[in-house]
């Protein structure tokens, strides 16, 4: 009986690797890039507990202008206590990104498993979508 178990076992972990790869195969199959499915299914593999990963348009922001003396327009930054105080943004957070999404992420997923995400995000979107992902 041992001998028999002896042969058994390349055979039962080459099955065993079929179905941890097959799951994964149909997993991939119920999931699309529709942001729905792309936000259930990152935070599925990588947040699964909290459920904190979300997806924003890529527009976050409109865009404010700052201007220099020489071009005449007058539209300067102002100091913090001024009242029309102009924050800075991001390129990723400006409505002029050329992002159609942003894929926003805890900060300690973003520190450990950023490649995975960008890499998970890739395999889902569509072809000429641009996103980036980012750490909340």
């Amino acid at each position: 009986m041992a001998f028999v178990q002896i042969l058994m076992k390349p055979i039962i972990s080459i099955y065993d690797d079929w179905i941890i790869a097959r799951n994964e195969n149909i997993f991939r199959l119920y999931h699309t890039g529709q942001v729905c499915h792309l936000r259930k299914s990152l935070n599925y593999k990588f947040d699964e507990e909290k459920d904190r990963i979300e997806i924003e348009k890529g527009d976050l922001y409109d865009t404010t202008y700052i201007y220099t003396e020489d071009e005449g327009i007058r539209k300067y930054v102002h100091l913090e206590t001024a009242p029309e105080t102009i924050w800075l943004r991001t390129e990723v957070e400006t409505a002029d990104t050329g992002l159609d999404f942003i894929v926003l992420v805890p900060e300690e997923i973003f520190k450990t498993r950023l490649e995975s995400i960008e890499a998970h995000v890739k395999f889902y979107k569509a072809g000429g979508i641009r996103c980036k992902v980012i750490s909340k």
